[in-house]
């Protein structure tokens, strides 16, 4: 004799499924199943997409390194560089200004008796200013002399006077660079 179909149904009967609680099983063990499987699906082609994502990264990162180690290589150069286009900036105003530095350099020198020595020489536009140290009040005097009596410069103004026990007489002056007469 053959053995009887034995069926269990663990869910209840069939009027379960008109009840509330019937209902929410019913849903979960359909529609919940299909939402699992595609849930697992996203996570999946989540856990796939990190492979290339992390593959990019390192590629990003090595390409980074790399221009990082060009620009660092090129550090001194683009200093260079800048400090050459500062020169020719400053060169461009000088020649727009229409001051020439070495003739104004050179008419200034005849004005210069013997125990005057300059400490700074500063052309900047039309002004000019100056630090200079005279060995003796006979060469200051002398210089100051040849100033006032210059067509080169104009509207001079002593700034600073001081007489040092060791180097002599320190003084500093600015003065407008006019355009040396003949």
């Amino acid at each position: 004799m053959p053995a009887d179909n034995v069926s269990i149904n663990l869910l209840g009967e069939s009027e379960m499924e008109h009840t509330p609680v019937g209902r929410i099983v019913s849903w979960a063990v359909t529609y919940g199943r299909y939402i699992m499987i595609g849930t697992e699906i996203v996570v999946l082609l989540a856990f796939i997409s990190r492979f290339s994502l992390d593959r990019k990264l390192t590629d990003l990162k090595d390409e980074i390194s790399q221009k990082q180690d060009i620009i660092q290589a090129n550090v001194q150069f683009e200093g260079d560089v800048r400090t050459l286009q500062n020169k020719l900036a400053k060169i461009k105003s000088l020649s727009a200004a229409g001051t020439n530095p070495v003739n104004v350099l050179s008419g200034f020198e005849t004005l210069m008796p013997s125990g005057v020595y300059l400490q700074n020489f500063s052309l900047t536009g039309n002004t000019l200013t100056v630090d200079a140290v005279a060995n003796s009040t006979q060469a200051f005097s002398q210089f100051v002399v040849n100033l006032e009596s210059s067509s080169l410069l104009t509207n001079i103004d002593i700034n600073k006077l001081t007489r040092d026990p060791i180097l002599g007489i320190q003084f500093s002056f600015t003065a407008t660079v006019g355009q040396p007469k003949g």
